[in-house]
């Protein structure tokens, strides 16, 4: 049954958190004559290099060749991005595929259309102190973590792991010091900090838990059908723009990023740019079958049980309520 109360609950927050200007679909002229249509992309946190694929089709004019004008709007500090989408305050969000599904669950108009990341960069990390060697480790250890997260959801109730919780603050200062402390974090940003501290971090993946959110791009289904060309031809040259950034130059998405957000800087942002190598997090892994900007099917119904077990969607949901009608170029396997 859709929790209307959730969906009002979540509507409300967004229009106090945050006033957007509704977005103007209409046409713009460019000075070389073709109509662009415009669209705004809002990120899920400051500009940074896990939003690398989309600046490197800015700059390089993927975007523009494709018919579009795309602004790239930083999320950060804004505690939900799902109901500023659904509301058409801004047309496409990057997120996670199980917030989405939840939010979907909740009677949010929401539609899934490619992921950038095969696997959520969220993990834990712990110092080698702490003897950690798999998730399971953890029980009865004090966790920094975000308790709405699926993942803790999912590592107290279905792997029955016993964690002492303190919430999330994103700030690495106490793990720095304190060699029992564990804390929620991405790959491919804490660990680097720390190590050009010369602090050495540990690192578990969460989807090594067993539940495995892509993250990736999503809109509302008015957006969709109003503009599904404009969703598919921002979804194709999205996908093309993280081709390139993690097969080819990165430096004009990396210059665009130091540009919004001036504390990214280049020698970190190599290196977060290694980690996603590392765990193949836009590409995933080709012996499980994962493909760039690819769904799996077997994958999303395993998302799906587990978001019903852990009683956070509607039971009768499956995955096929957030896919869209219209043709896109992700492939669902």
């Amino acid at each position: 049954m859709i929790n209307m109360n959730s969906l009002l609950k979540l509507v409300g927050l967004a229009a106090a958190a945050v006033v957007l200007s509704a977005c103007n679909q209409e046409a713009t002229e460019t000075s070389s004559g073709p109509e662009l249509t415009k669209v705004v992309l809002m990120s899920d946190w400051y500009p940074q290099p896990e939003h690398g694929g989309f600046y490197q089709a800015l700059a390089k004019g993927f975007y523009k060749d494709a018919g579009l004008d795309v602004e790239i709007r930083s999320g950060g500090g804004i505690r939900d991005i799902r109901p500023l989408v659904a509301l058409r305050k801004v047309d496409i969000a990057i997120g996670t595929s199980d917030t989405t599904l939840i939010g979907v669950s909740r009677g949010l108009p929401l539609v899934f259309l490619a992921p950038y990341f095969q696997h959520d960069p969220q993990c834990v990390m712990f110092h080698p102190e702490l003897g950690v060697k798999t998730l399971a480790d953890l029980d009865n250890k004090v966790v920094m973590m975000q308790a709405s997260l699926s993942h803790a959801e999912y590592m107290t109730k279905i792997m029955k792991l016993n964690l002492n919780f303190i919430p999330l603050d994103y700030s690495i200062s106490r793990f720095a010091t304190d060699k029992s402390f564990a804390q929620q974090c991405f790959l491919t940003s804490e660990p680097v900090h720390l190590a050009a501290q010369g602090i050495e971090a540990e690192v578990i993946p969460l989807s090594e838990s067993g539940f495995d959110p892509y993250r990736h791009l999503y809109t509302s289904k008015a957006f969709l059908d109003e503009y599904p060309e404009a969703a598919k031809a921002f979804t194709e040259a999205s996908i093309k723009g993280w081709v390139d950034f993690m097969e080819g130059d990165p430096t004009p998405a990396l210059e665009a990023i130091t540009a919004a957000n001036p504390q990214q800087q280049a020698e970190l942002m190599t290196q977060a740019m290694a980690a996603m190598k590392k765990y193949h997090l836009v590409d995933g892994f080709s012996e499980r079958g994962e493909v760039t900007g690819t769904y799996q099917k077997v994958r999303l119904n395993d998302q799906i049980k587990a978001l019903k077990a852990l009683e956070l969607i509607d039971p009768e949901l499956d995955y096929q309520s957030a896919l869209p009608e219209a043709e896109l170029p992700s492939q669902y396997q």
